[in-house]
């Protein structure tokens, strides 16, 4: 049986190793390039989506953010957002980390919707979620404020989707595990992963 004192340490080390994993650089993409402070345009024939991810927990940690169609829409850094142009109709985001996320999303023409690209503690890394931001979410008045804080960036989508095209297993995989973790939520999860068209600004 373990001494009280080894047991205390053993934690007290496996709190540092945590807090390690986190900690280091800031994450960077070759695939993403700062933009300039500008106001999120909305566009008639396509919908605005913003991915945000407004933390800058687990700085050194990129996620990138693709459609289920294998369609590379970004890099997610810490504290910054990025927007993209998507048809009109329903679509799966996945988030791509060291675990699977997914979101589903009905979007309508010449509106911005908002994805909170979220980062928590797993249990030995942490874990990202995409989570929908809509009027009825305790995080829609913070929306502004985000932004303001944030960094933007534009992504370089031909380099982008060559590098999914290079990794085209692995991004066939990552497709069908987000498809399978929509499956997998209960009801509140679902919920807060999915975006309606009244969502959108």
């Amino acid at each position: 049986m373990h001494a009280p004192g080894r047991r205390a340490s053993f934690f007290v080390f496996l709190a540092a190793l945590l807090a390690l994993s986190t900690a280091g650089c800031s994450a960077s993409s070759k695939y993403m390039i700062k933009a300039p402070r500008s106001s999120i345009a909305r566009s008639p024939d396509a919908a605005t989506v913003v991915f945000i991810r407004p933390s800058s927990y687990a700085a050194s940690m990129r996620t990138t953010i693709l459609d289920a169609n294998g369609r590379f829409l970004g890099d997610s850094l810490p504290s910054s957002y990025f927007a993209v142009k998507v048809p009109p109709g329903e679509h799966v985001f996945v988030a791509w980390a060291e675990n699977t996320a997914a979101l589903r999303a009905t979007v309508e023409a010449n509106k911005i919707y908002f994805v909170e690209v979220s980062s928590k503690m797993g249990a030995w890394t942490a874990r990202m979620h995409l989570l929908a931001i809509g009027p009825n979410s305790p995080n829609w008045k913070k929306i502004d404020e985000w932004l303001a804080d944030s960094d933007p960036y534009e992504a370089n989508e031909q380099r982008g989707q060559a590098y999914l095209q290079s990794r085209a297993r692995d991004t066939a995989e990552r497709i069908e595990r987000a498809k399978e973790a929509l499956s997998k939520y209960d009801r509140a999860e679902l919920a807060e992963r999915t975006i309606v068209p009244t969502d959108g600004r």
